[in-house]
C-alpha cells in the first residue's frame, strides 16, 4: 500500500520491479529538485513518501519473440497486434514531427494495406510492419522505441493484455493491490496507462490524481472492441486526471485524448505536450524530466 502508485509500461520482460522503481524515483526526485521542490524530492529520496511500483511484466514471459519470425501470439492476438501495428503507422502518419516521417509512414501504410492479404495472415503483416519501420528516419524509429524483436514484443504485450484474460486481470491486480484509502496519486505510463484506466474504474474510494504519459488509450484497436469500460469516461472516484504527451511517441495514439470524451468530462485536463530525447520519446524516465508530468503531483508528496 502506497501514497505514489508507479504503473510501468511495456518494455523488455528482464527489466526487474526494482529497476523500475529506482528508475522512476531518481528522475522524480531531480525534477522536483531542479524546478525548487527540493524539499518534496528530499521526502522521495528518504522513504518519507510511501511508494510502490504495480509491476505485471512477467505475466508476458509466454510471449516473448526470440526474434523478428518468432512471434508467439496465438489468434486472435495475432490480429489484435496487427491492428495496433497499423495504428502506430497511422499515428506515424498523423503527428510526426519531421514531414519526411509522415510521408514514408503514408506510403508505408499504404503498402501493408495493399500487400498484404487475408490470405496471408496477421502475422505477416507484423513482420512487414517491423521491416518498414527500418525505412523510416531515426525520430520515427525511436518514436516507436524499437526496432526487431523488441518491437515486435511491445506489440505483443498490448495484444496480451487486450486478449488474455489472465494477463489483464493480473495486470489490474498488480494495480489494485497497491492502491490503500492513503494513495493520493497514481502515475502510469504506456500500456500501464490502460491497465491503470481499467483498475480504477474498480476502485470503490476517492483517488486525487491521476497522471499518464506515453498513452495509447486513444488507439482506434483499443478504444473501438477492447477497452474497459465502454464508452470512454473517467474513473467515478478520480479527482484529477492529467495527460501527458510526445508527438514524436507513436505509441501515443493522440495529442488530444479529452476529445474522445465526453464534454462533460471535468476530470480529464487537455494533454500537456513536452518534447523528449530524440534517442527514445517513449521512455518514462525522459518523461518524468519535465515539470509538466511532474508539478501536478508535487503538492501531493
Amino acid at each position: 500500500m502506497a501514497e505514489l502508485v508507479m504503473v510501468h509500461g511495456i518494455g523488455p520482460e528482464d527489466e526487474t520491479e526494482e529497476q523500475l522503481y529506482g528508475d522512476w524515483m531518481r528522475a522524480l526526485a531531480r525534477t522536483l529538485r531542479d524546478n525548487g521542490r527540493a524539499e518534496q524530492a528530499a521526502r522521495l529520496e528518504d522513504g518519507s513518501v510511501s511508494a510502490a511500483m504495480a509491476h505485471y511484466r512477467h505475466l508476458y514471459a509466454r510471449y516473448v519473440p526470440q526474434d523478428d519470425w518468432d512471434m508467439p501470439l496465438p489468434d486472435p492476438m495475432a490480429a489484435t497486434g496487427e491492428d495496433v501495428a497499423a495504428d502506430i503507422m497511422d499515428n506515424i502518419q498523423q503527428h510526426a514531427s519531421d514531414p519526411a516521417a509522415r510521408a514514408e509512414a503514408a506510403r508505408a501504410l499504404d503498402e501493408l494495406r495493399a500487400e498484404v492479404g487475408p490470405e496471408q495472415g496477421p502475422a505477416e503483416l507484423l513482420r512487414m510492419f517491423v521491416a518498414m519501420l527500418g525505412r523510416l528516419g531515426p525520430v520515427a524509429r525511436s518514436g516507436f522505441a524499437a526496432l526487431s524483436s523488441t518491437g515486435v514484443f511491445h506489440l505483443g504485450q498490448v495484444a496480451a493484455y487486450l486478449d488474455d484474460e489472465t494477463v489483464r486481470e493480473g495486470a489490474i491486480e498488480a494495480v489494485l493491490s497497491q492502491v490503500a484509502p492513503d494513495t493520493k496519486v497514481v502515475l502510469a505510463h504506456s500500456l500501464g496507462t490502460v491497465v491503470a484506466y481499467e483498475a480504477l474504474h474498480r476502485l470503490e474510494r476517492p483517488l486525487p490524481l491521476l497522471v499518464t504519459f506515453g498513452s495509447p488509450l486513444g488507439l482506434r484497436s483499443i478504444i473501438r472492441r477492447r477497452l474497459r469500460p465502454q464508452p470512454l469516461r473517467s474513473p467515478g472516484h478520480l479527482k484529477r486526471w492529467v495527460n501527458v504527451a510526445d508527438r514524436d511517441d507513436f505509441i501515443v495514439a493522440t495529442l488530444r485524448l479529452r476529445t474522445l470524451f465526453p464534454d462533460n468530462d471535468a476530470v480529464l485536463e487537455r494533454t500537456r505536450l513536452v518534447k523528449n530525447r530524440n534517442t527514445n520519446p517513449h521512455a518514462a524516465v525522459e518523461y518524468l524530466k519535465h515539470w509538466q508530468t511532474v508539478e501536478p503531483l508535487a503538492e501531493l508528496v
